[in-house]
């Protein structure tokens, strides 16, 4: 089998990537305009090569690069011109972005509570990620009942985050 890899360079927006042109006439989604995450890159040719990433703190904004074990502090224009593999893009609204930073302030608030709240990492993972994550499920380590299935107790920490009562509160009544 012949493989080999493509060299021509593809320009991508770090910002404001609007797809409302490629949704389906019918899509109930409000939000089209995505903002750059991360960045896969490949060097090397097609049957061998390195890895490498470009990933932003969403908490400040900086962009930083991951090469095995080293992680640098880079600028975004590196990012821009990198040869990229593979593009991650979140959708991207002042509203949410304004959620997302709420949830932090409080969080780094650390308000005394006799009071443990868990929530599901991968919700929790939407809602950091997705403009519209829906309301909080926690049904991928609950069972129907409401209780941890036997199954799933010895990975229960891999599953779930711990909130403090004020965070718990703001999400749940979004």
């Amino acid at each position: 089998m012949y493989s080999f890899k493509i060299n021509s360079h593809v320009s991508f927006p770090l910002e404001g990537l609007e797809l409302r042109p490629f949704l389906a006439k019918d899509s109930p989604s409000q939000i089209t305009t995505y903002d750059l995450l991360s960045v896969i890159c490949h060097h090397g040719t097609a049957g061998s090569g390195h890895y490498i990433a470009y990933c932003q703190n969403v908490i400040n904004g900086q962009w930083y690069e991951f090469d095995d074990q080293y992680v640098t502090e880079v600028h975004e224009t590196v990012v821009q011109n990198a040869e990229a593999y593979v593009l991650f893009y979140r959708k991207s609204s002042e509203e949410s972005m304004r959620e997302r930073q709420k949830v932090v302030a409080l969080a780094s608030m650390k308000e005394p509570s006799l009071l443990q709240f868990y929530i599901s990492r991968e919700w929790l993972n939407k809602f950091n990620t997705f403009t519209e994550p829906g309301p909080i499920s926690n049904h991928t380590f609950l069972c129907q009942h409401g209780g941890i299935p036997p199954n799933k107790y010895h990975y229960i920490d891999d599953l779930v985050v711990i909130l403090p009562q004020n965070v718990w509160e703001y999400l749940y009544n979004r």
